[in-house]
């Protein structure tokens, strides 16, 4: 009785092992997928940008560069970075703001627009969209 179920343990700790490798070939082919998005936004000039990369800090440097370049004032903020995803910023009339990202244009949108109008937004439009794939 204790041969088959060390025989069977034994049998499933070599079946383990041998899948190891697959596994994390998949996750490191998986990582390397990866696309990261970042939208900054310079709330006293309006001014807005985009950054992709393959790691999250790059995409966030790339875009706060952009609107650091772009605005010069000096205000330019990183309110939203996403991986796998669409990004969205919308304003409002009144000069306030608001992220959203989801997995199509129109969660990305409906975010952004919702998150504006939570902060008090009028007349919330987006602004930009942004696909990180």
């Amino acid at each position: 009785m204790l041969k088959v179920g060390f025989k069977k343990s034994l049998l499933t700790a070599i079946a383990v092992i041998s899948i190891l490798p697959a596994i994390t070939q998949t996750a490191q082919a998986g990582a390397a997928n990866n696309v990261f998005g970042a939208i900054s936004y310079s709330p006293s000039t309006k001014v807005y940008s985009t950054g992709i990369a393959k790691t999250k800090q790059a995409a966030i440097n790339a875009s706060l560069n952009k609107c650091r370049r772009e605005s010069a004032a000096g205000d330019c903020t990183t309110p939203l970075w996403f991986k796998n995803a669409w990004g969205a910023l919308a304003v409002g009339s009144d000069g306030s703001y608001g992220t959203g990202w989801g997995t199509n244009q129109s969660l990305a949108k409906k975010y952004a627009v919702e998150t504006c109008q939570k902060y008090g937004g009028e007349d919330c439009q987006v602004v930009l969209i942004k696909q990180a794939r």
